[in-house]
C-alpha cells in the first residue's frame, strides 16, 4: 500500500516506451558488436597462438628425431668403439700375459737347468763320498780281527774237511811221518784253501758293498728326482694355462679335466685349484654377453661360407658362422664336426650357439661330449 505522502508515478505513453526500447536495442547491438569484435580478436590471437604451438611442436619433434638419430648413431659408434677397445685391451692383456708367462717359463727353465746341473754335481759328490766311505770300511774290515778270524776259521774248516780222509786212511806213524814229509805241500794246500775261502766270500762282500752304495745313491738322488718331477709338472701346467688363455681348445679341455678330478695332476691341490680358476675365467670371458661379430670384406654365398668353415684361419671360420643364413639346418653336420674337433675356443663357442639356435637346445660350449651324445640320438629328426 502506497504511503500517504508518496507522489503518483507519471503514466508512460507509447512514444516514451518506444524510445526506451530503441535505446535498449542500441545498447544491446553495441554489446553484440563489442563481443563479436572481441571474439574475432580472440580467434585471431588463438589462431596465431595455435600456429606458434604447432610450429614449436614440429620443431620439438624434428629436434627429438634428429637427436634420437644422432644419439643412436653415437650409441652405435660408442658400442663399436667400446667393443673394439675391449677387444684390443683383451688382446693386449692376453699378449702381455703370454709374454709374462714366456718370461716366467724361461726363468723357470733356467732354474730347472741350474738345479739339474747342481743335482748332477751333488749326486757325483755323494757317489764319490759313498765310494770313499765303502773303501774305507772295506780297508778297516780287512785290518780288523773279524776278517782275520773269519779267514782262519774258513781255512781251518776247509783244511779239516780235506785232510779227514787222508788222516783216517793212514796209520798213526804214517800220518805223522807223512805230515812231516808233506808239510810244504800241506802248507801250500792250506794257502790255496785260504785263498779259495776268501774268494768264496768275495760275492758276499761285494753284495754288501753294492747294496750300501745303492742305498746311499737312492737316498741322495730321490729328493732331487722328486723336485725335478714337481718342476716339470709345474712348467707343464703353466704352459697349458697360457695356451688355454690364448684360445687353445686342447689345453682348455685338459685343464677342465684336471679341475673336475679326471687327470693325474688333479691329485695336487694347487694344480687343481689353478686349473679351476683358469677354466672359470675363460668360461666367463667366452660367454660374455657382448660378442664381437666378424665380417667378410666381400659378400659371400652360403656355399662359400660353408667352405670357409673348414679354413685354417680362426677369424674366417668365425665370420662364416656369424654370417651364414640363420634358418639353414643343412649346416648342422658341419657344426657337429666343428664342435667335435675345432682347435679354437671362440669358434667352438659360436658353433655351439648356432647349433642351439637351430635345434632349440641350451648347451654350453664346454659340453661337447653331451652335444655329441644328443646328436647321435636325434640327428635323424634333422635330415
Amino acid at each position: 500500500m502506497n504511503s500517504v505522502n508518496s507522489e503518483p508515478t507519471p503514466a508512460l505513453d507509447a512514444v516514451a516506451i518506444g524510445s526506451i526500447i530503441r535505446d535498449e536495442l542500441d545498447r544491446r547491438d553495441k554489446y553484440l558488436e563489442f563481443a563479436q569484435g572481441q571474439i574475432e580478436k580472440d580467434r585471431a590471437y588463438f589462431k596465431h597462438l595455435y600456429n606458434y604451438a604447432v610450429a614449436f611442436l614440429a620443431i620439438l619433434v624434428g629436434g627429438a628425431a634428429y637427436f634420437s638419430y644422432t644419439s643412436v648413431n653415437q650409441m652405435r659408434g660408442d658400442i663399436k668403439a667400446s667393443a673394439d677397445a675391449e677387444r684390443t685391451e683383451m688382446k693386449s692383456s692376453v699378449d702381455a700375459e703370454l709374454n709374462r708367462d714366456k718370461a716366467e717359463m724361461a726363468a723357470l727353465r733356467t732354474q730347472v737347468e741350474n738345479t739339474g746341473v747342481e743335482a748332477q754335481i751333488t749326486v757325483k759328490k755323494e757317489l764319490e763320498n759313498v765310494r770313499t766311505e765303502v773303501q774305507k770300511k772295506i780297508a778297516n774290515e780287512f785290518r780288523s780281527e773279524n776278517i782275520t778270524h773269519l779267514i782262519g776259521m774258513a781255512a781251518k774248516e776247509r783244511t779239516e774237511t780235506e785232510l779227514t780222509g787222508v788222516i783216517h786212511s793212514e796209520a798213526s806213524k804214517q800220518v805223522a811221518q807223512g805230515i812231516k814229509d808233506q808239510w810244504p805241500v800241506i802248507q801250500k794246500v792250506v794257502e790255496d784253501q785260504t785263498k779259495e775261502a776268501v774268494k768264496a766270500l768275495q760275492p758276499t762282500i761285494s753284495g754288501a758293498v753294492d747294496k750300501a752304495t745303492q742305498d746311499q745313491v737312492h737316498a741322495a738322488v730321490e729328493p732331487i728326482q722328486s723336485q725335478m718331477t714337481a718342476y716339470g709338472d709345474s712348467i707343464r701346467m703353466v704352459n697349458l694355462e697360457t695356451l688355454a688363455r690364448g684360445d687353445d681348445r686342447g689345453a682348455f679341455d685338459y685343464l677342465f679335466q684336471v679341475a673336475v678330478g679326471s687327470k693325474p695332476e688333479s691329485a695336487n691341490t694347487d694344480f687343481r685349484k689353478a686349473a679351476d680358476s683358469t677354466v672359470g675365467a675363460i668360461i666367463r670371458e667366452t660367454e660374455f654377453p657382448l660378442q664381437i661379430t666378424q665380417t667378410f670384406k666381400e659378400k659371400q654365398t652360403p656355399e662359400a661360407m660353408k667352405h670357409f668353415m673348414s679354413s685354417p684361419n680362426n677369424e674366417e671360420r668365425e665370420a662364416a658362422l656369424d654370417n651364414y643364413p640363420q634358418d639353414d639346418k643343412s649346416i648342422l653336420p658341419v657344426l657337429i664336426e666343428m664342435i667335435k674337433s675345432d682347435p679354437s675356443i671362440s669358434v667352438l663357442h659360436k658353433a655351439v650357439i648356432r647349433f642351439n639356435a637351430l635345434t632349440k637346445q641350451s648347451f654350453r660350449f664346454f659340453q661337447s661330449d653331451e652335444i655329441l651324445k644328443w646328436w647321435n640320438k636325434n640327428q635323424n629328426s634333422y635330415k
